[in-house]
């Protein structure tokens, strides 16, 4: 049974041609061979390539959105943009709410990198459910105690009693519903404060040996938090890596972020395959959209091209190893073309959680968790 999603968010719109549908004298890289048979993906990617068996890669993903906001829109809740509908919540929110036991509260859905848009809103579904954000991967948790060092019990109580002697003169005065919040709010960090479980955001505490197989960079600590937290059963983990916004300086920029990106990715892989935790996690890797699959005129760019890119996709109950859907010769066109919103679909299958159900809002207001696509087929044969 699926515990976790790990979604690594590569903003910006990440070129397939660079990395995983590479086409010869279309781009500044070479190729190399995976471990998925006659796949080659790019040679900035070769340790990846080795262990790209454990999921699935699916090249032939499609939209009509070349907007950045509004892509993302899609990519991280399957819905596009409505304007009268403002408070659509995240994908990790909508998981995060349905795979949530009772309890303690303790984050269900967390965010590491930046986070904007709709990463991390909790929408309709509340504060409880939007994401608890890491920006820094090397101090995660910050403010939980006063400085001078984490108070006694007996002065906590004292505390929170005197906290609660002012709210209830407050609201004896002033009636609102946002103090429901904030007193919901309140209790949460109680809660969050006093939980055992807190040491799964230290990577300083991980063993040595898998510390070093991921190494030191900012993304090699983001994606090895985020594998402690999966171990953990955290339902929504979510990496958001930038940079991949390439109109000028393509290369370079692609040579820095696949340098730092390709050591880890291929360990998170490793790691979640030989220990089995794969089984009971689902891996996600995508982009908004890709980029133009030939340079533009300034010889070292790529604009915005929602006609086909790739994603991995993988874990559960979805069988690892397979291609899915090509390109054509040039990577201009999609073959067998898959709506974006299906790989949300996809998703929500994998998580064991039915993508076709409706959810209400607080007003009534019907949300189907997945308006428009159906599940890829092919994931779950």
């Amino acid at each position: 049974k699926v515990k976790s999603v790990i979604f690594l968010n590569m903003a910006g719109g990440m070129s397939h041609i660079d990395t995983f549908d590479p086409k010869p004298g279309n781009g500044p890289f070479g190729s190399v061979d995976s471990s998925i048979k006659g796949v080659k993906i790019s040679d900035r990617l070769s340790l990846t390539a080795k262990e790209l068996h454990r999921i699935n890669l699916i090249r032939s993903l499609t939209s009509e959105t070349g907007d950045h906001e509004a892509a993302s829109h899609l990519q991280h809740s399957g819905h596009k943009v409505r304007a009268g509908f403002s408070d659509i919540p995240s994908m990790g929110a909508v998981i995060a709410s349905l795979k949530t036991k009772p309890g303690p509260y303790f984050p269900s859905h967390v965010t590491i990198g930046s986070r904007g848009g709709i990463v991390g809103r909790g929408g309709f579904l509340g504060n409880n459910f939007a994401s608890f954000h890491v920006s820094n991967v090397d101090k995660p948790l910050n403010h939980l105690y006063p400085s001078g060092g984490k108070s006694s019990e007996e002065r906590m109580y004292r505390r929170e009693n005197m906290l609660s002697l002012l709210n209830e003169t407050f609201e004896e005065t002033i009636s609102a519903q946002s103090i429901d919040v904030w007193k919901e709010m309140f209790r949460s960090s109680l809660d969050f404060m006093g939980s055992d479980r807190l040491s799964v955001f230290e990577i300083s505490q991980e063993n040595d040996a898998t510390k070093k197989k991921f190494g030191d960079s900012s993304i090699s600590k983001s994606l090895l938090l985020a594998l402690r937290l999966a171990r953990s059963g955290i339902p929504f983990i979510e990496v958001t890596i930038g940079g991949f916004d390439t109109h000028n300086n393509n290369k370079a920029q692609l040579e820095k972020i696949l340098g730092e990106l390709d050591r880890p990715l291929s360990a998170l892989l490793g790691e979640l395959g030989s220990s089995g935790l794969i089984d009971e996690t689902v891996f996600v890797l995508c982009s908004e959209f890709g980029r133009t699959p030939r340079l533009t005129n300034n010889g070292d760019g790529r604009d915005h091209y929602p006609q086909a890119w790739s994603i991995l996709l993988g874990g559960g109950a979805m069988k690892g190893g397979r291609l899915i859907g090509t390109t054509n010769a040039s990577g201009e066109r999609a073959e067998s073309p898959i709506p974006a919103a299906s790989m949300n679909a996809s998703i929500y299958k994998a998580a064991g959680i039915n993508y076709q159900a409706t959810m209400y809002t607080s007003f009534g207001r019907p949300f189907p968790i997945v308006p428009d696509g159906e599940a890829i087929k092919d994931l779950f044969r």
